[in-house]
């Protein structure tokens, strides 16, 4: 059930953020940047690790001054405490959406994709979504997520984490 409420929720947001076709021909170093970052967090039950840390890349483009959109990967690591327990890896896929207010202060964001799994003999991976909240600046974000992927395979635990991030915007050299 949780699958389908998820791949609904999914389909419905990205479906907005697609409707809003955005006009890529006005790419420029003003609306457009990479950003790259660290995250670390503690797992939730029933995940069973110690903690999580990883490093995120994206590229967003700002259509209108209060909206973002754009891709995002990574990578985060689940560390095991137990020595009977692999750790193991997550590589998301995702479409990232960022409201900004103001220029600079509050922020707040989703990410919704496909998260592969590594490392793991019971999974490949399954959808995921990572809400989050912040603070931006011209170069710097700092925001707090709660990040969850869903398992394709019905016995297995959806694997589940809360933490801190850390994103550099590196904006794009050229002209408007």
């Amino acid at each position: 059930m949780k699958f389908i409420i998820f791949s609904l929720l999914s389909f419905l947001i990205t479906n907005n953020v697609l409707a809003q076709n955005p006009d890529l021909s006005k790419v420029s170093s003003e609306n457009t940047w990479f950003k790259v970052g660290l995250n670390a967090g503690i797992p939730l039950p029933p995940t069973k690790s110690s903690f999580v840390l990883g490093l995120d890349a994206s590229v967003q483009f700002l259509e209108t001054k209060a909206a973002g959109i754009g891709i995002k990967s990574g990578y985060s690591h689940y560390f095991s405490a137990d020595k009977n327990l692999s750790a193991i890896g997550e590589i998301p896929l995702a479409i990232m959406y960022r409201f900004y207010p103001t220029s600079t202060g509050f922020f707040t964001g989703l990410d919704i994709g496909y998260s592969f799994i590594i490392d793991s003999p019971n999974t490949k991976g399954g959808f995921m979504g990572r809400p989050h909240a912040g603070y931006h600046g011209d170069n710097w974000n700092i925001y707090a997520y709660y990040n969850i992927v869903l398992i394709q395979e019905t016995d297995q635990d959806n694997i589940q984490s809360i933490g801190i991030a850390l994103t550099r915007n590196i904006r794009l050299r050229g002209s408007k």
